[in-house]
């Protein structure tokens, strides 16, 4: 994408007369101060994506440094009760949409001839992390009573490597309750960790034409109707057996291919036995085994831990560890933030350099970034073409991808994209 293109881009994302119609619309604004929407959520996205917040008071403090007047300048207090509104969770969730619609590339990552067949591959997940303990009753540490935690579910896009919905939680809700609605994943494939495992969802995503592979924990035990190894030979003394009745002295395959029955269910079972750990891993699927075999599958399942990339560059890179507040609303108008500016952050930088290295990006956005949010914010329409440019040279030289060591080359998501295509 050209330079003038990404201009073109910010100065319809941040237009001023848009953003105060959303804010309007929201709730957030009912008369105009001299702090408008359009400078406090931009002053607020580069603060958080950009600097190092220690606490709200020092978040205040850098955003009034960058206000381009002393007219825009605000005191503590009125800049709390603005940030802690219900109403700014409203307007930010609205802006993650619009970015997701306005940046977001609909297919960044060329889908293997494996994966055609999918309209989309979703990646669920959820993270937590500790906040102020005084908030304990509406965000529950599952660990202590005494303590307090936020939950994080995220719905990732393989394809488009961004977020497609989020919601903040206590620590105790059951992750469960947050994967998408089976009737929405027609002809799409849904990757889940092991908190996940729910057979009458699984069932329910089946009977609407969806896919799933799943981490399986070790507490399955489900019949087995057919059994197979990794080169699809059939192994007819397994079958009718419990899964935990085939012990290693039984059968020595490395891998196993299970046809299992539970409850009228069929599905598949990958399990692989792990030498250094010396345990099993299982992966459950609906996948048949004609399209995809076992070794697909444990490297399908592989491309989800770009969920995990992202929420390690949203909790590590947006500054999370600042968030030491009492109030509620305003932990999650801060993770809402952190979200868009992420969003913004990762489709700026992959415009103008497709092959960047998304974590270099992020540890020195300080260096690229800033001077494109801050051109924005003074609205130097003039100068954001230059500040691009240099961005797209300094991540050219020193936000590339480097070769992975031999040793972590398999987990890399292209290797996992080639390995499928082979």
């Amino acid at each position: 994408m050209t330079i003038i293109a990404i201009k073109h881009q910010l100065m319809q994302f941040f237009n001023e007369a848009l953003l105060e119609k959303m804010a309007r619309r929201c709730g957030f604004t009912r008369r105009l101060r001299c702090l408008e929407p359009r400078l406090f959520i931009l002053a607020l996205i580069q603060v958080i994506c950009t600097g190092n917040i220690t606490s709200i008071s020092h978040l205040h403090q850098q955003i009034n440094g960058l206000m381009p007047e002393k007219k825009h300048r605000i005191q503590y207090r009125p800049f709390y009760n603005q940030l802690k509104k219900s109403a700014l969770t409203d307007l930010v969730k609205i802006l993650v949409k619009f970015a997701i619609a306005q940046f977001v590339e609909k297919h960044l990552i060329p889908p293997p001839k494996k994966f055609q067949r999918f309209k989309n591959i979703l990646l669920q997940d959820g993270s937590s992390f500790k906040v102020h303990s005084a908030l304990s009753d509406p965000f529950a540490y599952r660990f202590s009573p005494s303590l307090a935690a936020v939950e994080c579910h995220m719905t990732m896009s393989l394809f488009t490597q961004a977020p497609t919905g989020m919601t903040i939680t206590a620590d105790t809700a059951s992750e469960r309750a947050y994967l998408p609605a089976p009737e929405t994943l027609r002809d799409q494939l849904l990757l889940a960790d092991a908190g996940y495992v729910d057979f009458q969802y699984f069932q329910q995503v089946s009977q609407y034409g969806g896919s799933f592979v799943v981490r399986g924990g070790q507490s399955l035990n489900p019949r087995i109707i057919e059994a197979k190894n990794a080169q699809g030979k059939p192994l007819p003394k397994l079958s009718n057996l419990k899964l935990k009745d085939i012990t290693r002295r039984k059968n020595r395959s490395e891998v196993l291919d299970l046809t299992c029955r539970r409850d009228g269910f069929e599905f598949r079972i990958i399990r692989r036995w792990v030498a250094e750990e010396r345990r099993y891993c299982l992966w459950l699927t609906n996948l048949s085994a004609t399209e995809f075999t076992a070794d697909d599958i444990m490297v399908v399942y592989r491309c989800r831990w770009q969920v995990e990339l992202l929420f390690k560059e949203l909790k590590s890179h947006t500054n999370w560890r600042g968030f030491a507040t009492r109030q509620k609303s305003l932990v999650e108008n801060l993770i809402w933030l952190s979200l868009l500016g992420l969003l913004l952050r990762r489709s700026l930088a992959r415009r103008l350099l497709p092959t960047v290295s998304l974590l270099k990006a992020a540890n020195n956005s300080c260096i690229w970034l800033r001077p494109i949010l801050n051109g924005v914010l003074q609205k130097a329409w003039s100068e954001i073409g230059f500040y691009l440019q240099e961005a797209k040279e300094y991540l050219s030289q020193n936000a590339f991808k480097t070769p992975q060591r031999k040793i972590r080359k398999n987990s890399t998501l292209d290797e996992c994209l080639e390995k499928i295509n082979y």
